[in-house]
């Protein structure tokens, strides 16, 4: 199952880390961008390069923009070096891969181009998931070319910071922002690259507002969201993955297709199934 819930976690706080990782999120994401001010830059990249793989779920790392974002780059290859040498030291990996899987994958922030996106991925080992955070309108103009890039397997909407690239107010707001939603959801879709993960909740406490949001976007073709809390996990995973029912009634559409040879079948409702029914039911199963 593709992740759902995406949660973000300072990465020059090693406590906040520690629960981050042994919380119910399918992955963390260790912040080296807007969470860490400049002055914490270099110890959160030290931090990273202590990270052992999580038991259960994933383990990401948001990366700066421009020299920032380079010196991110080498602490976590620095990973791969030092699991290289255990690996010749030891003479095999238990599962043939090195410890950089420790890190899954990389959110780009503040991604724009290719070209910046062609230096992250030479940057990395190819075992290492390339992520580009859509927060600005520059960004959105270019979603094809980023959505195509090779090493790019699904992207992130920044909303809070896309929201001050373009002032939008009010409703104002809501009609820019449902706008890059979709936009994005159409550019994954063409590139054949994972449905898009969505942007924070940031009223913390509005577990309500939580909840509707994240069915929203479920409903709009997202995978998943970023969360700011802990407390946001369980709700935003149940929001993205099938209810009970949904399943039923695709593991029917499916029992229906398989077990006629005539080209007329019907749901349970009456409706007619066709092939993209029919491929609508695999998906959510998968």
């Amino acid at each position: 199952m593709a992740n759902r819930s995406f949660l973000y976690v300072p990465g020059d706080r090693p406590d906040r880390v520690a629960k981050a990782l042994a919380s119910a999120a399918d992955a963390v994401i260790v912040d080296l961008e807007d969470a860490v001010k400049p002055a914490g830059k270099h110890e959160a990249r030290a931090l990273v390069r202590e990270l052992a793989p999580r038991s259960q779920g994933e383990t990401w790392v948001r990366i700066n923009s421009g020299d920032r974002g380079r010196l991110d780059l080498a602490a976590i290859a620095a990973i791969a070096a030092i699991a290289a040498v255990d690996v010749v030291r030891s003479g095999h990996a238990a599962d043939g891969r090195t410890d950089d899987r420790a890190i899954a994958g990389v959110v780009v922030a503040k991604c724009e181009t290719t070209m910046w996106l062609d230096q992250v991925a030479a940057s990395l080992r190819g075992g290492i998931a390339v992520a580009p955070l859509v927060e600005t309108a520059r960004a959105v103009r270019h979603l094809d070319e980023l959505c195509a890039h090779p090493r790019v397997t699904q992207c992130h909407l920044g909303e809070v910071d896309l929201l001050a690239d373009l002032g939008g107010r009010g409703s104002g707001a809501d009609a820019l922002i449902h706008h890059a939603r979709c936009e994005l959801v159409i550019a994954s879709a063409a590139a054949g690259i994972l449905a898009p993960i969505g942007g924070v909740h940031l009223a913390i406490d509005d577990l309500d507002a939580l909840g509707e949001s994240s069915r929203l976007l479920a409903e709009l073709g997202f995978s998943g969201r970023a969360v700011v809390h802990p407390s946001h996990c369980d709700l935003v995973n149940a929001a993205f993955g099938p209810s009970a029912d949904e399943v039923a009634q695709a593991l029917d559409v499916l029992a229906r297709w398989e077990a006629t040879t005539s080209g007329a079948v019907r749901a349970a409702d009456g409706s007619m199934i066709d092939e993209a029914i029919v491929q609508r039911a695999r998906r959510l199963l998968s």
